[in-house]
């Protein structure tokens, strides 16, 4: 786990200063924008926590198990790991510019770790919730089967592909922001295949997308939630995207939160070798039959 987040986190930030580097280009601070920004960020965040609860809360009552009554260990790390990827994430839009805000470059990547805090816990809780609804599951199960494609293949395939998002994205981000923007998730998920781990895309291979749906649903209820909440609040934000690109953001935010929350979920998940096979005492008894 911690490998693979070091990779992922050295290569969102080394590769787009590099590839600035290699084209001779010079960077750009983006400019703030006029307006309030931290009250209404803080307004958001109790927003969305209080979101969290309730989900939180009809989950443990429709089933009697929560991530937040059942795993509150599990979330804390997770908060841990959004914080991270907010951090990350804030920091790409410095090169891509997808985003402006009052906040200059340092506050606004405190700002950007602090909504990952508590957004990625929220998509967690979210998708189970969703999960729980009748008939909702069933809607992306026993779809079209892609084919399965070797997992060596497949891992360098997405590597190369975000590898060229985070390189030569930069340099043309207009024509290639949709592939910058996609390149966290796609190389999170080749380093799960290069571990031998599952990706939020294993289940198209038997036809099943419901862990994408509920995850791409999850992913814009939330983060249009604390969208809506920063704005009513009075924040000031600038988007250079119209509606229907946001949504594909905000789907394949909570798609990249899935992914995080199987790479934390792994320090959780069954026993350790040792745990398993036991080794027995010695010496090893022997019984005789006198014994008997």
């Amino acid at each position: 786990m911690n490998y693979r987040l070091i990779i992922f986190s050295v290569a969102l930030l080394f590769l787009p200063p590099l590839a600035l580097t290699l084209a001779e280009q010079e960077w750009e601070a983006p400019q703030p924008i006029m307006g309030a920004v931290w009250a209404p960020a803080l307004l958001g965040m109790a927003a969305l926590l209080a979101f969290s609860l309730l989900l939180d809360t009809l989950t443990f009552r429709r089933g009697s198990h929560s991530l937040l009554r059942s795993q509150r260990s599990y979330l804390l790390w997770c908060g841990v790991a959004g914080m991270l990827a907010g951090m990350l994430l804030g920091y790409l839009n410095l090169f891509a510019g997808a985003w402006f805000t009052p906040a200059a470059e340092t506050a606004g990547l405190l700002l950007a770790a602090l909504g990952g805090m508590l957004l990625l816990p929220a998509v967690l809780i979210t998708r189970l919730w969703l999960a729980g609804l009748p008939g909702l599951v069933k809607l992306g199960t026993r779809r079209l089967a892609l084919p399965a494609l070797p997992a060596e293949a497949s891992a360098k395939s997405l590597l190369l592909a975000a590898l060229i998002g985070l390189l030569v994205g930069t340099i043309h981000i207009e024509h290639l922001g949709w592939l910058f923007w996609l390149s966290p998730l796609l190389l999170l998920a080749a380093l799960q295949l290069l571990w031998h781990e599952s990706t939020v895309f294993s289940g198209l291979a038997q036809g099943d997308w419901s862990r994408m749906l509920l995850g791409a649903l999850a992913g814009i209820l939330v983060c249009g939630g604390a969208l809506a909440s920063y704005r009513a609040g009075g924040g000031a934000i600038y988007l250079a995207s119209d509606t229907w690109q946001m949504l594909i953001w905000f789907a394949l935010f909570g798609l990249l939160c899935l992914q995080i929350g199987d790479i934390v979920a792994e320090h959780w998940r069954g026993k350790s070798r040792g745990e398993v096979f036991k080794k027995k005492s010695f010496p090893i008894p022997v019984v005789s039959k006198k014994d008997r």
